[in-house]
């Protein structure tokens, strides 16, 4: 895997494309606005990107058990397995959290072209595994960090800037192998695909919204109400 040529495509693909994702999320708030009718906007996008992060690592937890359960089958075993269930796996979970970047935008209303918003979905996906990430760092250090990547990535043309996040990106897939660990292997390649998408789409949830302070911060019984799907 020291080619990233693979990786970098995979990076500029996505499943659906933005006027679909706009159309869904907008359903989304409508749906959102029926059950808590009255809500502010801030309440509505929080819970709207709350149920698009939910669903999005529940979609990429499932999909990584799915392609480890050859592993546990007599006559497929760990190397057929890594082969085929490594990139399948990777391509899904990719592809899944870009959209999910582009869905979290439309939440918040955030108005950019699809050039700006891919440069700006590739630098959340190369910074979110970074030390820096793992810190938690503060919205504002969050924002010029995406900012200033996103913006070189502009400049450099994306096909370019998507072969350089997948060099960043590559390092992590180094430790998959022991996903495929037959019957071990399910919960641990699910339970880190969750965790890997829910990070991501807290962190674009922290540089699209335009509030400084999150409902959840603001209103506890408001949180309540967002994690209810």
């Amino acid at each position: 895997m020291t080619d990233n040529g693979w990786l970098s495509k995979i990076l500029m693909l996505t499943g659906k494309s933005l006027p679909a994702i706009r159309k869904e999320v907008r359903l989304m708030e409508r749906e959102y606005d029926l059950a808590h009718g009255g809500k502010p906007r801030r309440y509505v996008s929080y819970g709207v990107s709350s149920r698009l992060i939910k669903r999005a690592a529940m979609k990429t937890g499932a999909f990584g058990g799915l392609v480890s359960v050859p592993a546990a089958i007599p006559g497929v075993g760990l190397v057929g397995t890594l082969l085929v269930g490594i990139t399948a796996d990777l391509a899904y979970l990719v592809r899944t959290q870009i959209e999910l970047c582009y869905a979290i935008s439309i939440a918040y209303d955030v108005q950019m072209d699809e050039d700006e918003l891919m440069a700006v979905s590739l630098a959340l996906l190369g910074f979110s595994g970074s030390a820096e990430a793992a810190k938690g760092i503060a919205v504002r250090t969050l924002r010029g960090v995406v900012d200033e990547l996103s913006v070189a990535y502009l400049r450099k043309g994306i096909p370019d800037s998507a072969l350089d996040v997948s060099a960043k990106i590559a390092p992590r897939l180094a430790g998959k192998a022991y996903r495929f660990i037959p019957f071990l292997g399910i919960p641990i390649s699910a339970s880190l695909n969750i965790a890997s998408t829910m990070l991501i789409g807290n962190q674009a949830r922290k540089y699209f919204s335009t509030w400084e302070e999150s409902p959840e911060k603001l209103d506890e019984s408001g949180c309540q109400l967002e994690i209810v799907t």
